[in-house]
C-alpha cells in the first residue's frame, strides 16, 4: 500500500485504525505498517515496576530539589545543544536528566542498588550522587553548566 499526504504536511506520524504512520529523516521518509500490540514479557513488567519506582520517588522529592533539575535542565538544553547544522536533537527534560542518574548509580553498584525498591531514605543513606544535581555533576554523570555549584539541595 502507497501513502500519499495531499496536505502537503512535513510529516506525518501516528495511528489511524489498524495503521501506524511514522516519519523519519528529517521527515522525508513516512512509511506505514499494521499495528500489532507487542506480547508482554516479565521484562516488561520488570520496566514497568522500576519505572513506577522511579516516578514515585522523583514526586517525593523536595519542590527545591526538583526546580534544581528543571534548572540544570534548562541550562543544559542552552548550553549543550548540538552546534552543528543537521538534525537537532531535542534535549532530555529534568525528569529524564534524573532518570538517567539513577539508572547510572544502579550500575554503578550493582549488589546495594535495586531501582524497583529504592526509597528516598537509600538515597541519603548510601550517600548517593542524587543527594544533589551539584553531586551528579562532580561525580561525571551530568555535563558542567553555569552555576551548576548552586544546584545543591538536597532531595
Amino acid at each position: 500500500m502507497k501513502v500519499t499526504l495531499n496536505n502537503k504536511l512535513r510529516g506525518y506520524s501516528g495511528k489511524l485504525g489498524d495503521l501506524v504512520y511514522c516519519s523519519y529523516h528529517n521527515f522525508r521518509l513516512c512509511h506505514n505498517r499494521i499495528f500489532s500490540y507487542p506480547r508482554l514479557s516479565e521484562t516488561h513488567t520488570k520496566m514497568g515496576e522500576i519505572n513506577n519506582n522511579l516516578n514515585t520517588l522523583y514526586m517525593q522529592a523536595s519542590e527545591a530539589y526538583r526546580q534544581d533539575w528543571k534548572k540544570y535542565a534548562q541550562r543544559n538544553a542552552m548550553e549543550n545543544q548540538s552546534r552543528c547544522g543537521g538534525i537537532k536533537k531535542q534535549m532530555p527534560p529534568a525528569k529524564a536528566l534524573f532518570i538517567k542518574c539513577m539508572w547510572l548509580w544502579a550500575k554503578a553498584n550493582p549488589a546495594v542498588v535495586d531501582l524497583r525498591s529504592v526509597s528516598k531514605e537509600a538515597i541519603l543513606n548510601l550517600e548517593s550522587p542524587l543527594r544533589s544535581v551539584c553531586a551528579c555533576v562532580q561525580c561525571g554523570w551530568l555535563r558542567k553548566v553555569t552555576a551548576w555549584e548552586s544546584l545543591n539541595n538536597e532531595i
